[in-house]
């Protein structure tokens, strides 16, 4: 998972296969993503076959979202003093779609702070 190429904000889901919340997530973070198509970007990261990128992402529960945006400090960026990204969230345990897209709007599109996760 390269972070190079930055044109949308990225949603990460960090599960493994036997992980039973992430099978029950799983469905709604498609439809999350099928939702947002266009306007986030959404991956799956395998724990079990990445984990030295779990452990780089500090990935300590299953599962795990990641909110991550560009870091507008561009000049930072191309001095090599500032991370590509800027993680905006981190949450772990299984949410519903409609969290998830909630999640996205505040912190991607200036939508309101969600009030309750589910």
């Amino acid at each position: 998972m390269m972070l190079q190429e930055w044109d949308q904000p990225l949603v990460v889901d960090a599960y493994a296969t036997w992980c039973g919340p992430c099978l029950l997530m799983a469905p709604e973070f498609e439809e999350a993503a099928k939702e947002l198509d266009g306007k986030v970007r959404f991956v799956k990261m395998d724990t079990d076959l990445e984990p030295q990128m779990a452990g780089r992402l500090g990935i300590m529960g299953l599962p795990t979202l990641l909110f991550l945006d560009k870091n507008d400090d561009t000049d930072a960026v191309t001095e090599g003093k500032a991370p590509v990204a800027v993680l905006k969230e981190r949450i772990e345990g299984a949410l519903r779609k409609q969290s998830i897209v909630d999640l996205c709007n505040f912190h991607f599109f200036d939508g309101p702070m969600p009030t309750q996760l589910s």
